[in-house]
């Protein structure tokens, strides 16, 4: 230990050593910071990486369909919500003026098929119930 005889000279040690606990500590603290930001960043891009592995499966062409029922043209359009989600709507033409627009089943389907399939039956029992 230090041999001081004066206040001076403990003034002195006691900011030597204050400045040193500083040091320490911005520097320690600045570690963790940017441990923190590689963290944070390696977080964003697993998170990134999750979005595009869950982002719906491409449709093939605008996927419509146009269906002549009892004088009434049905046009299906399927609409991707996610992966293995479908959902096909319909627009009910009648002597070329819309008759229904954007009428659809209550689900959603695991393939665009199913989802067209399932759209023309309820566009057709519409148009039974209605035309």
């Amino acid at each position: 230990m230090a041999h001081c005889q004066s206040k001076a000279c403990w003034f002195g040690l006691g900011l030597l050593s204050g400045a040193a606990a500083a040091c320490l500590y911005a520097w320690l603290t600045n570690g963790a910071r940017r441990d923190a930001e590689r963290v944070a960043d390696a977080v964003l891009a697993a998170q990134g990486q999750a979005a595009q592995a869950v982002d719906p499966e491409p449709l093939p062409e605008p996927a419509t369909d146009i269906v002549e029922y009892r004088g009434f043209v049905i046009h299906v359009f399927c609409h991707a919500l996610g992966t293995g989600r479908f959902r096909a709507v319909c627009d009910i033409w009648d002597s070329g003026a819309v008759a229904l627009e954007g009428g659809s089943p209550p689900s959603t389907y695991p393939t665009p098929a199913e989802a067209r399939v399932a759209a023309i039956a309820w566009a057709r029992q519409w148009v039974q119930h209605n035309g």
